[in-house]
């Protein structure tokens, strides 16, 4: 069985189906802020999500990180290290030219209920 949280006309948020946690892309609500406000509340929404499906960032197995300027390496990271805690799920970061050029950052999140 398949479950579809917050569906929209293009995407669900969040998908649960046997027992595995898959996001959509999340972005930052207010892409006018630099890279760690941006890391922060899409992290903030990452919470939120997985929240409504019963989740936590312990539950978390896999992280996609795109950001639009890998010149912001060490300043994401600076945010997204004091997050994660002490059960971090394997994670890749490449750089991508995003949806609008405000966006700085978008995450991608897998993970296991």
């Amino acid at each position: 069985m398949i479950e579809r949280i917050n569906v929209g006309p293009r995407a669900s948020q969040l998908v649960l189906v046997d027992g595995r946690i898959e996001t959509s892309g999340i972005v930052a609500l207010t892409p006018r802020h630099d890279i760690a406000e941006q890391t922060r509340c899409v992290l903030a929404q990452l919470e939120q999500w997985l929240a409504q499906a019963g989740a936590s960032k312990a539950n978390l197995t896999r992280l996609q990180i795109w950001l639009a300027d890998m010149s912001e390496f060490a300043a994401m990271n600076e945010v997204y290290d004091a997050w994660v805690g002490d059960q971090p799920p394997v994670r890749a970061c490449v750089g991508a030219a995003l949806a609008t050029p405000q966006y700085r950052i978008e995450i991608q999140a897998f993970g296991q209920l």
